[in-house]
């Protein structure tokens, strides 16, 4: 098989066939024009036919390099788009970002960054997907997504995380509770009333969470009622169905007639971490770095 000619030539002969000219094209290009007839010829060679007819006058297109020419004309512009499409995606300018996220960051950390994020790279196509911590994981080992926001903690040598919030466990009651009288209810006082918890389908791993609060001082929860959805939660806590428990950051998005208290000897923080495969891309590392400085609240 010939061998095909380098881009170097191509680029030489085009810009022979614009200015029909060597002397022009040389200065064109900044380059010898005995180089420049070099690479012309070496391109003839590749191709196997004359591209140019030459006079000590003119320079002229044969009918095989004016096809030639036409080919390839778009050649340059194509590739100089390809490489500023590649180094602004490297730039995290432009491509796609898909990002998974679970009920807890979409209160304030995930919009908020959205927003900031929208404003400074708006040709990043960004696609949101709902999904529990534990599903996380395996989207992003199957490479379905490309940035996780989930629950920690979480350790895996291929994966980077980032520490966004780190957020004490409260109660969310009605405000006619008997636990809204009190400033700062116990693990106790609450393992005395009913509990509305996410179910297990939906929310294993913060369920696994909040149990475990309750076993480190002997305490099984009083659950009365499961729900698969953060506002089907709400919903039966404002029935009056039974306190449930949530990270602070629900103190951004309190409804009407329900009210959060700190719980005294809830020691245990409510983490949330960005994750994502090594090494991160461009729009990967602009949005952490959008979700950390939401989190730091700058």
């Amino acid at each position: 098989m010939a061998k095909l000619p380098d881009l170097d030539q191509i680029i030489a002969f085009l810009a022979v066939a614009e200015a029909l000219s060597f002397r022009r094209a040389a200065e064109r290009l900044a380059v010898d024009q005995s180089a420049l007839s070099r690479r012309i010829k070496d391109l003839e060679h590749r191709v196997g036919c004359p591209l140019l007819t030459r006079t000590t006058h003119a320079v002229r297109l044969t009918d095989s390099g004016r096809s030639f020419y036409e080919a390839n004309s778009s050649l340059v512009t194509s590739l100089s788009s390809a490489v500023d499409r590649a180094r602004r995606i490297a730039r995290g300018q432009s491509g796609s970002l898909s990002i998974a996220y679970m009920t807890f960051a979409s209160v304030r950390l995930l919009p908020e960054a959205l927003r900031r994020f929208a404003g400074t790279h708006p040709d990043v196509a960004v696609k949101l997907a709902y999904e529990r911590t534990q599903a996380q994981k395996l989207s992003l080992a199957r490479g379905t997504v490309d940035l996780g926001l989930m629950l920690g903690p979480f350790e895996h040598s291929d994966f980077e995380t980032a520490e966004l919030t780190r957020e004490p466990l409260v109660a969310l009651m009605r405000e006619d509770h008997v636990l809204a009288g009190l400033a700062a209810p116990t693990l106790a006082d609450i393992a005395a009333h009913d509990l509305v918890l996410g179910d297990e389908a939906q929310w294993d791993f913060y369920r696994g969470i909040v149990v475990d609060h309750f076993a480190a001082k002997g305490l099984v929860p009083r659950i009365s009622q499961e729900a698969p959805s953060l506002t089907g939660i709400i919903g039966l806590v404002r029935a009056g169905i039974g306190a449930t428990l949530v990270p602070a950051v629900m103190r951004d998005a309190v409804p009407p007639g329900l009210v959060l208290r700190p719980i005294a000897d809830a020691t245990s923080p409510i983490v949330t971490l960005a994750v994502w495969r090594r090494p991160a891309g461009g729009p990967v590392a602009e949005m952490v770095a959008a979700l950390t400085a939401v989190a730091a609240g700058r």
